[in-house]
């Protein structure tokens, strides 16, 4: 069942409640007011006929009330006791006893065998007023046969007005089911006007299809990136291989440059892996402090730096802050191994600290031989920092310094 089809039967039903509710209350209120007419017409007859009673020694009614009983209120019986006698009786009266008026002792309204029935008593003397109840039963039946096809017909009414409404309200939505549909083909998600909740949706679908176009180009970038930048060391290692192969020998050369660029894609596997994990900014922060990050990288690089005849120094401070661990290390690596590789002489200094409330690890060299271009390692820190809340910035006054900044603890 679609949704408009429910909304109109929903409509109709509370269409039907309310009328049905309605109506019941005003055919209660309709029987309650006539009764309390009727009642009040009763007690001013039965008060009248006792006080009348009351002035005659036997008890009897002059017939000019008497006949005020059929003229103003139609068809009226009346009844004079005293004590359990009946001393008088009046009105449209039926030697059958259409109503035995005798069985009611109640004093004030009752209703017995049809008729409404008024008892005014005085002493021993009481005088009671009847008046048969099918005017008004006729009325309220009249009532249920106007209103039952009345109801029904507003309830018919109701559902195909709410289909009708409905359809105007649910076509922003299907409007944005043919964009979901088509949304592999390119499909722009419609624009609706106004502040209404399918506004809102649509604003907010368009939202997530932007962000879903957005992932889905990083992840075809990555891909390209990560095929572009795989080829030359898999090329390089298939080579070694095969010649290693043709010659059936692998000498200590050969060894080496195999290690060399087993290393190499190893350090590009985890580039691109933390590279995928930044932009996606799938981070696993924890209580870390840099100056350990920079010690451990001080260690790691040292064995490089000697080979290349270049000082590695240390100069940390402690800077907590609240970042994954794994990320800021493989970003910290590929800059103090940028600076290692393109700096020919002098000194490479890795720090840490903190400066108007910011953390940062800092790498620099006063040889002029750190190249700041945008490559895969760099491309990593910058987005390592990025996704922190940070940023990677480069002062190049004598020579270059590379700085991640993030927000201190």
């Amino acid at each position: 069942m679609s949704l408009r089809v429910r909304l109109a039967l929903i409509t109709s039903l509370l269409t039907f409640a309310g009328l049905a509710l309605g109506s019941g209350i005003t055919y209660q209120l309709l029987e309650r007011t006539r009764l309390a007419d009727l009642d009040r017409e009763l007690r001013l007859k039965a008060e009248l006929i006792l006080d009348a009673a009351k002035e005659n020694p036997k008890h009897q009614v002059s017939t000019e009330i008497e006949d005020q009983l059929i003229e103003e209120t139609g068809a009226s019986v009346a009844q004079v006791f005293e004590g359990q006698q009946m001393v008088w009786q009046g009105g449209v009266y039926s030697p059958a006893g259409a109503l035995n008026l005798s069985a009611i002792h109640s004093r004030g309204s009752s209703t017995a065998g049809g008729w409404r029935v008024f008892t005014a008593t005085d002493g021993a003397l009481s005088s009671q007023v009847g008046q048969p109840l099918a005017a008004l039963q006729a009325t309220l039946q009249r009532y249920v046969e106007v209103t039952v096809p009345l109801v029904a017909l507003l309830v018919v009414l109701s559902g195909v007005a709410g289909f009708v409404v409905a359809g105007l309200a649910v076509r922003p939505l299907e409007k944005l089911t043919r964009a979901a549909r088509h949304f592999e083909e390119g499909a722009q998600v419609p624009k609706i006007e106004g502040r209404d909740e399918a506004a809102s949706l649509a604003e907010a679908f368009a939202g997530l299809l932007d962000r879903l176009n957005s992932e889905r180009l990083r992840e075809q970038r990555f891909l390209a990136y990560a095929a572009h930048e795989l080829r030359t060391p898999l090329s390089a290692f298939r080579a070694s291989l095969e010649a290693a192969r043709l010659q059936g020998t692998l000498d200590s050369e050969k060894l080496s440059r195999l290690h060399r660029e087993s290393l190499r894609m190893e350090t590009l596997a985890q580039n691109l892996l933390a590279l995928s994990r930044a932009e996606a900014r799938e981070v696993r922060p924890q209580p870390i402090d840099l100056a350990d990050l920079a010690s451990e990288a001080f260690d790691r690089f040292q064995p490089l730096a000697l080979e290349k005849r270049l000082e590695l120094d240390l100069e940390t401070q402690s800077a907590p802050v609240h970042a994954d661990p794994r990320l800021l290390e493989q970003a910290l690596n590929n800059l103090v191994s940028n600076a290692l590789r393109y700096t020919s002489k002098g000194r490479v200094v890795v720090k840490s600290g903190l400066e108007a409330k910011k953390a940062f690890l800092e790498v620099s060299e006063h040889a002029m031989g750190f190249k700041a271009t945008e490559g895969l390692g760099l491309r990593v820190a910058r987005t390592v920092a990025e996704a922190h809340a940070g940023s990677l910035e480069f002062n190049f006054n004598h020579g270059t310094t590379a700085r991640l900044v993030l927000p201190a603890s």
